[in-house]
């Protein structure tokens, strides 16, 4: 029994079911020497006769009865284990471990994880939340696959996909005069007390958005400094000064006191990307970039 092979039961399966060795030859589309020979094969290593032969086809023995179902069972388990094997393989299957930042758990971020989970729904998806930085330390020490990251990094041993850039807008205190224009330009803002994340949140955007705010250093201090939007909103209705958040953001982020405005063009905005170790193949993670850039090229992620 242990030298069975599978083409043998699947011979013997196909005689078994058409009971003729001819009709089962074409439906494996092979010779029916072949076919014969396999079945004689089965028949010496299991010490039995499995069939009956005859001029008009072929009849299972009380011995190839009880093989069938057994044989079935065998061939469903293997057909099983290659299809699970192939696409783990192909990232089908399998698991991915992705961390998104505050800031990014919508747009184009959301839209990517949506179409990830519709695409590769048995993949197993380990969401988390993290700041850009803290995505660094997981994914250098391994404990995420990939994340959501405010680009540039500049982290050696990292490599990221630039997915976008998003425009930013201005979060003034209610009653505050700026709040009376349709739009706000940066070089309003100068000379106001400044709340905002911290540098180590994420060094690269963190410079990149007070340059895009202020032009180049020296730059305003940060007066206040909080870990995450929702905060930094708080903090500008109690009055502590101005701010700048996503815009997709302030769709969904309203706090009484505080209020947002667009700037005029050409409007500040921050880089999205998304992050993983350099030379990374695991296959979900390479499934996953594939449909990050598919949603940031603006292409509906296919089926």
């Amino acid at each position: 029994m242990r030298h069975m092979e599978l083409r043998q039961l699947r011979s013997f399966v196909a005689v078994a079911e058409e009971l003729h060795f001819r009709r089962a030859a074409e439906r494996l589309r092979m010779a029916q020497p072949s076919v014969s020979q396999q079945i004689r094969t089965l028949e010496a290593e299991l010490g039995v006769r499995l069939f009956e032969r005859s001029r008009r086809g072929a009849t299972l023995t009380p011995a190839g009865s009880a093989l069938l179902g057994e044989a079935r069972d065998l061939l469903n388990r293997a057909d099983q284990a290659v299809a699970v094997t192939r696409a783990t393989g192909l990232g089908h299957r399998g698991r991915l471990r992705l961390s998104l930042t505050r800031s990014l758990t919508g747009g184009v971020a959301g839209a990517i994880v949506d179409a990830y989970r519709a695409r590769y729904p048995e993949v197993d998806l380990d969401l988390t939340l993290g700041s850009t930085m803290h995505h660094v330390e997981q994914l250098l020490a391994g404990d995420i696959d990939a994340g959501f990251v405010r680009p540039p990094l500049e982290v050696p041993g990292l490599e990221e996909l630039w997915l976008g850039r998003e425009p930013m807008v201005c979060v003034l205190p209610s009653g505050h005069p700026l709040t009376r224009r349709t739009s706000v330009r940066p070089r309003d803002l100068h000379g106001e007390p400044l709340v905002w994340w911290p540098e180590s949140h994420g060094p690269g955007a963190w410079r990149e958005v007070r340059r895009e705010v202020y032009g180049d250093p020296p730059w305003p201090p940060v007066d206040r400094t909080e870990p995450e939007e929702e905060r930094i909103v708080s903090a500008v209705a109690e009055g502590a000064g101005i701010s700048f958040i996503m815009l997709g953001r302030s769709r969904s982020l309203r706090v009484p006191g505080a209020v947002y405005r667009r700037f005029a063009p050409p409007e500040p905005s921050m880089g999205i990307a998304i992050a993983w170790r350099r030379g990374d193949e695991l296959p979900t993670l390479t499934r996953l970039r594939e449909l990050a850039a598919e949603v940031a090229e603006g292409r509906p992620p296919s089926a």
